[in-house]
């Protein structure tokens, strides 16, 4: 044995003021039954401690001891085994003093200072785990409490061999299951039944999560925490297959579940631990009959989505089977619940993997809701239906862009059936009957009574910005095929990313719906002149067709300074490039083309919905470029034409002929331009008050084509459809931040909405409100919500986690609905309930709550 290691283990035990429970003289017995240590202790010298070796009479050494030194510190050797309390004359003494054995486990012992002495017998029946000195080292380095009693040391040694810088049950637990769950295969538990016991962990599973087996294994511990953290998700029974396998109570086998999940480094394996299990017991099959209102908020399983998503689909399928002719029938089919259902998985952590499916959903859900308030279909008077286009059904077309972009980058097949009735009803029921009651009640003339129209755009919304002052610019930007919905989708997001006020208004576009007419209707002239032949259309005798004619137009008919950029080349300016390319000028007319230049081309027109997304991002960043970068005030943004769209090829039923008649000088897919009449009945036929030729535009009924040679036929415009011609014109005033200004962007707020701060169950639910709508300058926030404990402030509920996305001006519309599980055997009685921002974890809302369980009932009804 070490001279030098037991001299420094005695002279710690005499210095460390932690192991002494008094702040006297400190006297240390060491007992040597063999006298295999007497030249030792001969050798050693500490300072300030007297050596003596018990040979005399214990009377003798309790005077000298108490009488003749009763301030010294006394190492006292015994050269004979420690005798039985009731013979030890010396224990008085003794037990206001330390013990010390030389022995491998006693000096271990010594070394971790530990105060029960039964802890010594323990560590010697595991001498194997201390023959390392890595292990001991780390077991060291814990700095474990010298009042832990026997589970806390075992714990402790458990924990090193897992690796773990600290003692901590549930880490252990998990880094043990990570290592596998056949524990012929596992690492970990090989060195736990090596270095420890099998007995030894799971009397630390026991204690920590409420699993007892006769028979355990750590592949029926999992599985076991794994269906009771499903049971206790569910909104109703446990499927009966499952009932023998739900630990009781389980608070804390949910709570090492819930952890567990939310884990950022470790979730990835735990999601592959679950589907083995889910794949072991077959839970898709268990649960595939299940209500989606049991389910909604489970996420123990990743088939859980599955099965809801199935559902989801059956739902509407046959909800979209039930739709007729308008104002035939009225489906039965409840599908609204769903919106909630479907919410409630966006904060679950299968979430991702599903998320283009959940967004197809829930287009589809906002599909179906629009019909249910058209069951009677869209037949109204000109006016009122291009109003009613422009306030509300234009949303069918938005609805519908979501669905086929989300559908387009969904995993798998489970969508296609109903991507199948989503295109039969978008162009059957919506566009034909729209299209047929709009085409119906169309006059001669080209103008809707009420409606401005596109070629007064320069004079309704420009003129008057050049017209305030001298010193006021003007930035009108031109995206090619903006139609409607888009522009809607637009003018809702600057709400949100810029401070100033937003507006956005229909105008009656020109017919031809294309794009060189429509770009010279927005420019300022009093005379269109179409040309035909070249392609072209005259404006006061003046060539638009390309930017440099656009400007010449802008300098001679506007009385402002004018340019003309592309949108292109002013975000790839630098602040001063594009400062100094505009500040010359009161009128700045901007060209935008990304929706138009894949739409109209037959290779790319699949991902024109996509483009439409592309468009909203460079817009709103140019919008931010001109305000932030470029000073600017006032900016316009409006668009050539709209344009018609479906997935499906158009079948040739839905094409109709060119007519071979001598009077049409153009044919396209969706017009033709004459100077007289045609001679078939089912087209429409419309003078243009706008241009100075005696022409006609024909265009097909609703959205049907004319038969033109060639592809691209899915996207189109050109015609007089809503989606063509309802033009946007969106009309942004910048407001400049000053200091101290409050209306700076920031996230919504959050409130409690309950009668009383009293949790009664250990399950129970809680309402919060969203105080302010996500509109504007108030920007959506997702939160986490929990109780806490006060003493320790860590949770002593699960943490769930809920979006405050709401645009609703009422406050019942923003309220959302959790519910929360109570995590500990024995909760405080009083705790604070915060809410906290999931991105930064400030907090937002901190309550004191009481909580009453009165006789525990694990989870109760709430």
């Amino acid at each position: 044995m070490n001279t030098n290691r037991i001299q420094n283990t005695l002279q710690n035990l005499f210095q460390d003021s932690a192991r002494w429970l008094h702040s006297q003289r400190r006297i240390v017995f060491w007992y040597d039954p063999d006298q295999q240590f007497a030249s030792i202790f001969s050798e050693i010298q500490i300072e300030e401690v007297e050596k003596l070796e018990l040979a005399d009479t214990p009377f003798t050494v309790k005077y000298r001891l108490l009488i003749e030194y009763p301030n010294q510190n006394f190492l006292l050797y015994a050269p004979f085994p420690e005798p039985e309390p009731q013979e030890n004359w010396l224990l008085d003494i003794q037990k206001s003093g330390l013990t010390f054995s030389a022995d491998p486990a006693a000096l271990i012992y010594a070394d971790l200072g530990l105060h029960k002495r039964h802890l010594e017998k323990v560590i010697r029946q595991h001498l194997k785990f201390f023959n390392s000195k890595k292990r001991v080292e780390d077991l060291q380095a814990m700095a474990i409490s010298p009042d832990s009693d026997e589970r806390g040391l075992l714990l402790a040694m458990l924990s090193v061999l897992a690796s773990l810088k600290v003692p901590d049950a549930s880490a252990l637990i998990r880094r043990v299951l990570l290592k596998g769950l056949l524990e012929s295969d596992n690492p970990l538990w090989s060195d736990i039944v090596r270095f420890i016991s099998p007995e030894a962990f799971w009397d630390v599973v026991q204690e920590h999560t409420g699993f007892a087996s006769p028979n355990p294994s750590l592949n029926k511990l999992f599985v076991h925490l794994l269906v009771t953290h499903f049971a206790k998700s569910l909104h109703g029974e446990l499927p009966a297959q499952l009932a023998d396998k739900v630990i009781t109570p389980g608070q804390r086998a949910y709570a090492f579940i819930d952890q567990w999940m939310r884990d950022q480094q470790d979730s990835p394996d735990w999601q592959k631990l679950s589907g083995e299990i889910a794949d072991q017991l077959h839970i898709f099959d268990v649960i595939e009959n299940e209500s989606p209102a049991v389910l909604y908020e489970a996420s123990s399983f990743e088939v859980v989505d599955q099965v809801l998503i199935r559902a989801c689909v059956k739902t509407l399928r046959t909800g979209f089977s039930q739709i007729s002719i308008p104002g035939t029938g009225t489906p039965t089919v409840e599908i609204t619940q769903w919106k909630d259902w479907l919410k409630a998985r966006y904060t679950l952590i299968w979430f991702p993997n599903y998320e283009k499916i959940y967004q197809a959903l829930e287009a589809a859900i906002a599909i179906w809701e629009l019909q249910q308030q058209y069951l009677a279909g869209f037949r109204q008077p000109a006016p009122v239906l291009f109003k009613a286009y422009a306030s509300d059904l234009y949303q069918f077309d938005q609805a519908y862009r979501h669905f086929i972009l989300a559908s387009d980058q969904a995993q798998g097949d489970i969508l296609k059936a109903l991507i199948e009735d989503i295109e039969n009803f978008y162009t059957q029921w919506f566009l034909d009957e729209l299209g047929s009651a709009w085409s119906d009640v169309l006059g001669n003339t080209w103008e809707v009574a009420d409606i401005p129209p596109q070629h007064r755009f320069f004079g309704r919304y420009v003129l008057p910005i050049l017209d305030r002052s001298d010193k006021e610019k003007a930035f009108v930007i031109i995206s090619d095929a903006l139609r409607y919905e888009v522009a809607s989708e637009l003018a809702a997001v600057i709400k949100k990313e810029v401070r100033g006020d937003t507006n956005l208004e229909p105008v009656l576009g020109v017919l031809p719906s294309v794009t060189r007419l429509g770009m010279a209707a927005l420019l300022p002239g009093s005379k269109l002149e179409l040309t035909p032949a070249n392609d072209d259309v005259l404006l006061d005798g003046m060539s638009t067709k390309g930017t440099g004619a656009r400007q010449k137009v802008l300098s001679q008919n506007s009385r402002a300074e004018a340019t003309v950029l592309s949108a292109k080349d002013l975000l790839d300016m630098n602040t001063d490039a594009g400062r100094a390319a505009v500040q010359p000028y009161r009128l700045i007319y901007i060209y935008h083309n990304v929706i138009d230049a894949i739409g109209d081309q037959a290779s790319s027109e699949r991902q024109v919905f996509s483009a439409c997304d592309t468009a909203i991002k460079e817009l709103l960043k140019l919008v931010k470029r001109i305000c932030n970068s470029l000073n600017g005030t006032n900016v316009i943004i409006t668009a050539d034409h709209g344009f018609l769209y479906q997935r499906h090829p158009i079948q040739e039923a839905d094409k109709r002929p060119i007519p071979s008649d001598e009077a049409v000088l153009e044919s396209k897919r969706r017009y033709l331009l004459a100077t007289n009449q045609v001679s078939d009945s089912t087209l429409l036929h419309f003078s243009l008050p706008y241009v100075t030729e005696n022409l006609l535009a024909i265009v097909p009924r609703g959205t049907l084509r004319f038969a033109v040679q060639g592809a691209g036929s899915q996207f189109v415009h050109g015609g007089a459809s809503l989606q063509e011609i309802c033009v946007p014109v969106i009309s942004y005033h910048h407001q400049r931040a000053v200091k101290g200004d409050e209306g700076l962007a920031r996230k919504v707020g959050v409130q409690v909405s309950a009668t009383v701060r009293r949790v009664t169950n250990n399950r129970f639910k809680l309402t919060l409100v969203q105080t302010e709508a996500v509109e504007g300058r108030w920007r959506s926030r997702q939160i986490t919500v929990a109780l806490y404990d006060p003493q320790t402030n860590t949770p002593i509920t699960d943490v769930p986690r809920a979006n405050l996305t709401s645009t609703s001006p009422h406050p019942s519309d923003r309220e959302v609905s959790l519910r929360l599980t109570v995590t500990t055997a024995s909760p405080p009685s009083n705790a604070y309930l915060i809410v906290k921002d999931a991105d930064d974890e400030s907090e937002l809302l901190r309550e004191t709550w009481t909580i009453s369980l009165g006789i525990a009932n694990d989870f109760g009804d709430f």
